[in-house]
């Protein structure tokens, strides 16, 4: 599938995936592996700090198995669209959006030193309250946000080409429900 086809109203199917890939979601897991054998070393250490190494290690274990847990056995960090809107999930929670409740979706946080590739896919939906999404208004300026890293079908997983996606569902969603 090309970038353009992945865009064409006529093509876009009924259901399709946005995924993070395996190796994006084994960074956090190596950090965490990184820290456990940071922690034995501080344990080893001339002289010894066992209480922090023990608990570095501890965390940082608890923290890369439950990640992973999660991640691979609930099928975690994904986007599923279909005709009526799509749904997030995300490591603890899952949230459904209809595509009628959603803003246009664009790019935030694309600085110089951020590729389009880990650019902020943003989007405004129900105003809620809550110390994550004023966190992401604030950041941001829209108040909902997809997981970071998302790869469409076909391999391409620049933030650019998901926002047109994303939008070309919307769009075809709303056209629908108007011509209705």
């Amino acid at each position: 599938m090309t970038q353009n086809a992945a865009l064409d109203p006529k093509r876009l199917g009924d259901r399709a995936e946005l995924i993070v890939p395996a190796w994006r979601q084994a960074v956090f897991p190596l950090v965490c592996v990184g820290c456990v054998l940071g922690g034995f070393s501080l344990v080893q250490a001339d002289p010894p700090q066992p209480t922090v190494g023990w608990t570095l290690s501890g965390l940082a274990g608890l923290c890369g198995v439950a990640f992973l847990a999660r991640v691979q056995i609930g099928q975690r960090l994904k986007v599923i669209l279909d005709r009526e809107g799509f749904t997030i999930a995300r490591l603890w929670t899952t949230r459904r959006y209809q595509w009628r409740d959603v803003s246009e979706f664009a790019i935030a946080g694309q600085s110089a030193g951020r590729s389009a590739r880990l650019a902020y896919v943003v989007f405004n939906a129900d105003q809620t309250s809550g110390f994550e999404r004023w966190l992401t208004r604030f950041l941001t300026g829209r108040n909902q946000m997809l997981p970071v890293g998302l790869v469409l079908e076909d391999g391409s997983d620049d933030a650019t080409t998901v926002v047109a996606v994303m939008n070309a569902w919307r769009d075809r969603a709303l056209r629908i429900r108007r011509n209705s």
